[in-house]
């Protein structure tokens, strides 16, 4: 499929005058020429630090503090409207072999980050991971970390309500005496989450095992003595796994190499200032490649938006299919 502009605003090859002329009889087109295509810049890589997890944040994060609800309430019953939203119980028993905590029916909406006491789980995902094995105390924090990663508006999943819509099971039990943090993660990105690295650092862990949900920030400096600085330019996130980035405090988007196809996120010029340095904040929900590799992302002047990624030959989740059938 050909769409007449890309996300950098250049004109498709069959964005042509027979475009314009099929609009015209429907519309009445403003005078003016096709603005030309704007000039990239490939800044480099710039390194970042990690200053923190969501849980050691959570009181920045969520300054009003949790609601206190016997069973999950939703996104929109707590006024949360897009983003994540904490949920946290206490374990109600010793769970020293791994026990299974479960979503069975497939109420995580969309996505949940489990940890016990700051140590990540597992986890679950609407319609693909309804059951992780934990381990942990009796009265230990649990904390489930969801994400909302978006909805339609229309068809039969136009009330498509975020959160823990239904019950969480450990063994077969339900849990209960939930706190419930709604995140204001932009707000927080603003006003409360630094960290300003000099060296690049590198952090021991396991390569191959999930972290828990973190902030990396870190400076981007726009080089003096080159005209017409800052341009567009596009950010690359080599070694990381899913998450977001902010910069200058604006929410740019969410990065998702492994699932693709795009790898680049497009970094308008308007967002980036040469007086001062940028703020980077990157939250890494899985993986980061600090632990063994160095702590960067980087700037680039081509975009990467069709790259072969490992879920290419994966069906869709159950919630797009059952959408797409529906208007078949």
């Amino acid at each position: 499929m050909e769409v007449p502009l890309q996300e950098d605003g250049r004109v498709r090859w069959k964005y042509c005058p027979t475009d314009l002329e099929t609009l015209t009889q429907y519309n009445q087109l403003p005078e003016g020429i096709i603005p030309p295509t704007t000039s990239k810049f490939a800044y480099g890589k710039i390194h970042l630090q990690k200053v923190g997890t969501v849980v050691e944040f959570l009181d920045r994060l969520s300054p009003a503090g949790p609601v206190k609800s016997t069973y999950p309430l939703t996104f929109v019953q707590i006024k949360q409207y897009f983003g994540f939203v904490l949920y946290r119980t206490k374990l109600p028993k010793n769970c020293t072999e791994p026990t299974q905590l479960s979503s069975p029916l497939n109420g995580v909406h969309d996505r949940a980050y489990v940890s016990v006491d700051g140590v990540l789980q597992g986890i679950l995902e609407r319609d693909k991971s309804l059951m992780i094995n934990i381990t942990g105390k009796a009265g230990a924090n649990m904390d489930v970390l969801v994400e909302n990663m978006g909805r339609v508006n229309y068809g039969r999943y136009n009330n498509d309500f975020k959160g823990l819509v239904s019950n969480l099971t450990l063994d077969q039990d339900i849990l209960v005496e939930w706190e419930i943090y709604p995140l204001d993660i932009d707000g927080a990105v603003n006003h409360s989450i630094h960290g300003y690295p000099d060296q690049p650092e590198r952090y021991v862990g396991n390569p191959l095992s999930y972290e828990t949900p973190t902030f990396y920030t870190g400076r981007l400096l726009i080089p003096g003595g080159i005209p017409d600085l800052p341009q567009d330019t596009y950010v690359n996130f080599p070694g990381w796994t899913k998450g977001q980035i902010w910069i200058n405090g604006f929410n740019l988007g969410r990065y998702w190499p492994a699932r693709g196809p795009q790898l680049t996120l497009f970094v308008p010029r308007n967002i980036l200032v040469s007086s001062v340095p940028n703020n980077i904040t990157v939250l890494e929900l899985e993986h980061s490649p600090c632990s063994t590799q160095a702590c960067e992302i980087e700037f680039v002047d081509k975009p990467v938006i069709n790259a072969t990624t490992l879920y290419e030959n994966v069906p869709p989740p159950l919630f797009f299919r059952d959408m797409w059938l529906s208007y078949l």
